[in-house]
């Protein structure tokens, strides 16, 4: 059967991010290290502004945004949060036949679907730790594709499709007539990895999009920007709903990318360290599988004798995991698991020890 003959993603609304209060919450990927210093004091001095209307569409900060990357101030758009982002590029091209590589973050899907698209399934596979692949993509546009969607790094699956492969796919799609779009909100976790933004600055096809919420740990804020064609930008910003930044998260998104050269390298030896520790310990344990990571997470497939029973094991020891049983693409016996500090991510590792423990004292009686 062509692949997008497939019935469309179903929609799916279920998030991490809401733990009680005193559970640890490995449910959302956020920086371990918190908002910058810089960050908090720009957001107590926002208070002063918050009587003044922001900017109806923030250029200052996509000017900034844009000298970062390292892109003319045109190629960039700012907004609430990705997820806004993600929305009114729906809403802007109206893909028809769009494909999207999932498991990925569902609002995708749900952005397109709701656009009047009809989303259908490129299926990352677990035996090929959730790589998306060039001949993928080119069996979907072979199927009538005319957008092709991937996360990079992935959420969940923490897989990163490397430069070379990702400007090929993007190329393919070009060639094909279609669209390319790559969610890179966790990029800047991944040490040494290539942003396609100065590629998709250049190329009308492409479509980058980028988070601030996530590296600098601001989701309260909301912070996205999308990097593209100066056509396919003001395309969007037609349809961008004026004063949809605030000051207060103007400002500290400032403050954020003033210190990024500091803040970011400190962020990749942590979460390279904290990686390394989770992933080993997790990897030892009989009844747990975490697969390769580029981000500041892990997705970890579980040995279950009922559907949620690690995850609610888990959660008796006071710590929160991101269910992804109905993430479209999983299924049942998935998990991802946000690295935190030391001492939260040895706490982790113990629970996990006793969840595997639990089931050997069983079989032993």
């Amino acid at each position: 059967m062509n692949r997008l003959e497939r019935p469309a993603i179903p929609l799916d609304r279920t998030h991490g991010g809401a733990a009680a209060s005193g559970v640890i919450d490995f449910s959302v990927s956020l920086n371990p290290l918190g908002p910058p210093e810089r960050a908090i004091a720009a957001y107590h001095r926002a208070a002063d502004e918050i009587s003044n209307y922001p900017e109806p569409y923030p250029d200052a900060l996509a000017a900034q945004i844009a000298a970062w990357i390292g892109v003319a101030p045109a190629n960039v758009i700012v907004g609430n949060g990705s997820t806004q982002l993600i929305f009114l590029m729906a809403r802007a091209f109206c893909w028809r036949r769009p494909a999207v590589a999932i498991p990925t973050f569902s609002e995708i899907a749900n952005a397109l679907a709701l656009s009047g698209g009809v989303p259908a399934a490129i299926e990352l596979r677990a035996a090929r730790a959730w790589n998306f692949a060039l001949d993928d993509a080119r069996r979907a546009l072979a199927g009538g594709a005319d957008a092709i969607l991937a996360g990079r790094p992935n959420s969940p699956t923490g897989a990163l499709i490397e430069f070379a492969a990702a400007r090929a796919i993007a190329e393919a799609a070009a060639h094909a007539g279609a669209a390319c779009v790559f969610d890179e909100a966790f990029i800047d976790f991944a040490a040494g990895a290539r942003s396609l933004a100065q590629l998709a600055a250049a190329s009308p096809k492409l479509i980058v999009i980028r988070s601030l919420t996530k590296i600098f740990a601001i989701p309260g804020l909301r912070l996205g920007f999308i990097v593209a064609a100066r056509d396919a930008i003001a395309r969007m910003r037609e349809l961008l709903e004026p004063w949809s930044v605030n000051v207060a998260a103007a400002r500290v998104a400032a403050a954020c990318l003033d210190c990024a050269g500091e803040f970011i390298p400190r962020t990749h030896a942590l979460i390279a360290r904290e990686r390394e520790f989770v992933a080993a310990a997790l990897g030892r344990n009989p009844r747990l599988r975490p697969f390769p990571s580029a981000a500041n997470f892990l997705m970890v497939a579980a040995e279950e004798d009922a559907p949620g029973a690690f995850g609610r094991f888990m959660l008796a020891r006071g710590i929160a995991l991101r269910d992804l049983a109905a993430l479209p693409g999983c299924g049942p016996r998935f998990y991802r698991i946000g690295l935190r500090d030391r001492a939260d991510n040895q706490r982790l590792v113990a629970a996990a020890e006793a969840y595997a423990a639990m089931r050997h004292d069983v079989t032993a009686r």
